[in-house]
């Protein structure tokens, strides 16, 4: 994610978080679905669904902490955040 590139206004509407916040650019990151096809099935469902084509992808960590690697991290990081819910392979897991 070392290039930005300008939006038009449609990316400004819906996908704001998405934006850096001063000059409103985003940082692609592209999906091909021969690159990774379950991701790429997700995102076209979610574009049939609300018909924006992307979404805001971020890192999964608290601040101050790295960036989730394993299961075990993914785990103590929800439990040690606000996230209501956590998907983890398989599994859909909540809090009570």
């Amino acid at each position: 994610m070392i290039m930005a590139f300008p939006t038009k206004s449609k990316a400004h509407s819906d996908l704001i978080a998405a934006l850096h916040p001063y000059d409103l650019t985003c940082r692609p990151q592209v999906v091909r679905k021969d690159w990774n096809p379950g991701y790429y099935q997700i995102l076209k469902a979610f574009e049939r669904l609300t018909g924006v084509g992307g979404i805001l992808n971020t890192s999964f960590n608290l601040h101050g902490e790295p960036i989730v690697c394993s299961p075990k991290d993914a785990l103590d990081t929800f439990i040690n955040s606000g996230l209501d819910a956590l998907a983890l392979g398989n599994f859909y897991i909540t809090k009570s």
